[in-house]
């Protein structure tokens, strides 16, 4: 049986037999927990759940967070909630802007990150709290 690499994303229509989703929950915990709805910017490929954005100043969409980018991008303002495939146009999303998330999970959180988001990470716990 074949292994995937990569988290699937489910669509109406599609079935894999030999496979399953389970939508991958960044959450540690829900206490202090918000978050809120954002258009994401197409053709940035399919992006992971903890993906940490940014948002274009000028387009106001999401985008990838990149350290030291222009137009807003250097500044981190979340973490995406689930996966999302902007491969073929602007999606709709969730974004965590405050809470306690899995350290793990979390893809894109330099040290510029870190300290845009007032965030403190603990290994121990395995925790990325902002």
């Amino acid at each position: 049986m074949a292994t995937d690499s990569f988290e699937k994303i489910p669509t109406p229509g599609y079935s894999a037999p030999t496979h399953s989703y389970a939508p991958t929950e960044i959450l540690y915990s829900t206490a202090g927990f918000t978050q809120k709805g954002v258009t994401l910017a197409a053709n940035q490929g399919i992006l992971p759940a903890g993906t940490v954005l940014a948002q274009h100043s000028g387009t106001k969409r999401y985008h990838v967070y990149t350290n030291g980018g222009s137009n807003g991008l250097g500044t981190a303002v979340g973490v995406l909630r689930r996966a999302a495939d902007t491969r073929t146009g602007e999606q709709q999303a969730n974004i965590v802007i405050q809470g306690i998330l899995k350290l793990a999970l979390v893809s894109g959180a330099d040290s510029g990150a870190i300290t845009t988001l007032n965030a403190r990470t603990s290994a121990a716990m395995g925790t990325f709290t902002f």
